[in-house]
């Protein structure tokens, strides 16, 4: 059974002086980044970035999403947190019984960008496959990398738009899906994960 999660996006929001939005007299700013002031101003305990050619307020100590705006337009996935890398990998719910499950409104943003997803394997010699998805230009990347971060399944051609990897007969234990750019361009994208029999499924 396949299940579909829609991640709501999380939009920039519009500071307005008149209203002394970028004052420290806020208290519930929050942690989404919105934009600077004039002349870079931001309220105490944030600081002004640039992000795609927008100067942002980020909280002291946050991060930016993932997908910002640009000339391309990046959908935001800023809910599955940091994922660049293995240690702070998305957990997913595949495992026993759930044994298919996508993500929708993701993307590789900026080109550098990586996502990464945890599978907890539970069920003996079953194989994890991975799919990538998008609706136009270049298709993104993916890898199921092992425990300690190693490739043991790279993508393959899977039809237009959509890059499969497949790893077969594996013991029990962590794994991880990993999408990325080979081009290093931005892009948007679904995935389904799925554990299987075999390969050849």
């Amino acid at each position: 059974m396949n299940s579909l999660v829609s991640l709501r996006a999380l939009p920039l929001l519009l500071l307005a002086s008149a209203l002394g939005a970028c004052t420290s007299y806020d208290p519930v700013l929050g942690n989404a980044p919105f934009l600077c002031g004039e002349g870079d101003a931001c309220p105490e305990g944030y600081g002004c970035v640039d992000q795609s050619g927008k100067k942002v307020c980020v909280i002291q100590g946050g991060t930016l999403p993932d997908a910002g705006p640009s000339g391309f337009q990046c959908n935001d996935d800023s809910a599955l947190g940091n994922n660049d890398t293995i240690a702070g990998a998305y957990q997913t719910p595949v495992d026993n019984p759930k044994v298919d499950f996508m993500l929708a409104g993701l993307a590789i943003c900026p080109e550098t960008d990586r996502d990464t997803y945890r599978i907890n394997l539970t069920m003996a010699n079953k194989g994890i496959r991975v799919i990538t998805t998008v609706d136009s230009g270049d298709v993104i990347n993916v890898s199921i990398l092992n425990q300690g971060g190693t490739s043991i399944g790279n993508g393959v051609d899977n039809g237009p738009g959509s890059l499969k990897a497949c790893a077969p007969n594996l013991p029990t234990g962590t794994y991880y899906a990993q999408a990325f750019s080979n081009a290093a361009k931005k892009n948007n994208y679904r995935l389904q994960i799925t554990v299987v029999d075999n390969c050849a499924q």
